[in-house]
């Protein structure tokens, strides 16, 4: 793609135009008796063109002047010498000279242009190469590779700096060098510079820089990927800022297949994190399906050994009654396993109906009357509170596990607190104790599947409840926290009111 002259066939294009006047001279010469001064005029300029075409402007203004020289010299009497015994021959010179500056003028231009046009088609062709080889590219790696490849046929040391980021692909931290040039530590700077400014760095003015670098930004459409360090193997400050055009394209090439790669691994990421999900979820839902059948079983042995006549021993029907304790807490964990199997994958219908939120209050007490038999249990409730749209079974779901969480991780005796009301559309219901409260940095954490408050619990437990809790209750629209207050902890959960069906509110009224 290098299309400058070399400097030896600059300086010999002048003396090829003198040449091709001298021939033309030579030529015309055995002729000057035979034709007219016009038509030997018409055969130099003639020669005048062919040099504008062939050699350039410059030679071509040479040649113009010389060739008048030479007519006057040869061809206008008195031969041999500049002197013009007839004055007409003067505006003879005069329009030979302008028509050949201007024919020199108009073929150096057409020769120009048409240089220009050949260098653009080379230089689209070479960069619809370089998109279709970076269009194949797999790996930072190879984009870096086909891009020194395609650089090196200008005289382009190339290194290729990736930004790494963050997880939200916005906060720059590094650069991942592919190169065969190091950047010092000087250098990396100005790299960054490029990279927050999004403007081209040239550090060729610099003193103590060494090799002088050109950074170029990886522009892509959604953000800046990296910087494109350039090294020069000449020193040609021209034919840099010649080279500028291809060097943009090329910068815009690389950013859009680092872009490209980069939404690639994303999503081959993302879906190998759902796959791995749906996995999960599979198992979970197979093997608590599967386990739950067994179970029963197993409690139903146990109540017929407890109650077996003959009566056995004490010692065995104390066994038995464990077996059976045991095996139902075996099956709540299973219950709890589907559960939360059916809410990841979306595979439960709720069944939500206008009802009352005291009524659920009610029923997750007596539920757990054995476990809050010892508590003292606070509740608040409004008595006006409205009708809230939900599925019944699955919020008696989540108030009982944060009853029966509060319950366990807080001191025998110690008070619970179930506290209702609204607050604008929603309404806002908070489960309190008195305890150590969550651990402080994993308050974000206690919602995750198997995830317990502590790491090493005296409680026995699965780390199941609080998931449960955040599906079902983000399942109805609504949203879920945990957080600590002064002597205990506390969850909250919000769910929107809505308007009740016309009817319902009637009911409702006093």
């Amino acid at each position: 793609m290098n299309t400058e002259l070399p400097s030896s066939w600059c300086r010999a294009r002048y003396v090829v135009a003198a040449v091709l006047c001298l021939l033309t001279t030579l030529g015309t010469l055995p002729l000057r008796e035979l034709l007219d001064l016009a038509n030997i005029v018409m055969i130099f300029l003639l020669t005048v063109f062919v040099a504008a075409v062939w050699l350039g402007r410059g030679p071509a203004v040479m040649a113009a002047v010389l060739a008048v020289a030479l007519f006057d010299f040869f061809f206008v009497p008195p031969h041999l010498s500049f002197a013009v015994a007839d004055g007409q021959y003067l505006v003879t010179f005069a329009v030979m000279l302008a028509v050949g500056l201007i024919t020199s003028h108009l073929g150096a231009l057409l020769s120009e242009r048409t240089t220009e046009a050949e260098s653009r088609e080379r230089e689209t062709r070479a960069l619809y190469q370089l998109a279709r080889d970076l269009g194949g590219a797999l790996t930072v790696g190879q984009v870096a590779e086909i891009t020194q490849l395609f650089l090196a046929t200008v005289d382009m040391d190339v290194t290729v700096l990736v930004a790494d980021t963050g997880k939200s692909g916005s906060t720059f931290h590094e650069f991942h060098e592919y190169g065969s040039h190091e950047l010092n530590d000087l250098e990396k700077g100005f790299a960054r510079t490029a990279h927050e400014k999004r403007t081209i760095v040239e550090t060729d003015s610099l003193v103590g820089m060494g090799v002088a670098i050109v950074f170029l930004p990886l522009v892509a459409p959604e953000h800046v990927v990296g910087v494109l360090a350039l090294a020069p193997r000449t020193d040609d400050v021209d034919r840099m800022r010649s080279l500028r055009p291809l060097l943009e394209a090329v910068a815009s090439l690389v950013a859009i297949t680092l872009e490209r790669l980069h939404y690639a691994e994303a999503a081959q990421s993302s879906e190998l994190q759902v796959a791995a999900e749906r996995l999960r979820i599979s198992i979970l839902s197979s093997l608590s399906h599967d386990l739950r059948t067994p179970l029963t079983s197993l409690v139903g042995l146990a109540d017929t050994l407890v109650q077996r006549q003959p009566p056995l021993d004490e010692g065995a029907i104390e066994t038995a009654g464990i077996i059976r304790d045991q095996a139902h807490a075996m099956h709540h964990l299973m219950s709890n396993l589907l559960d939360m199997a059916r809410l990841h994958a979306c595979n439960i219908t709720l069944n939500k109906e206008w009802q009352p939120f005291e009524e659920i209050v009610g029923s997750s007490t007596r539920l757990l009357t054995a476990l809050l038999a010892s508590r003292k249990l606070e509740i608040g409730l409004p008595r006006d509170l409205p009708l809230v749209h939900f599925d019944a079974v699955l919020l008696e779901r989540v108030l009982c596990n944060l009853l029966e969480n509060a319950a366990k991780y807080s001191p025998p005796g110690a008070p619970i607190q179930v506290i209702a009301g609204t607050r604008e559309q929603w309404l806002e219901v908070s489960v309190g104790n008195d305890g150590p409260g969550f651990p402080a940095g994993r308050m974000d954490q206690v919602f995750d599947l198997f995830t317990r408050g502590e790491r090493e619990p005296a409680v026995a437990g699965t780390g199941l409840g609080l998931a449960i809790c955040k599906a079902i209750i983000e399942a109805h629209g609504g949203t879920i926290v945990a957080e600590n207050r002064p002597g205990g902890a506390c969850v909250r959960f919000a769910l929107p009111l809505g308007t009740p069906p016309p009817s319902m509110e009637e009911e409702e009224a006093p």
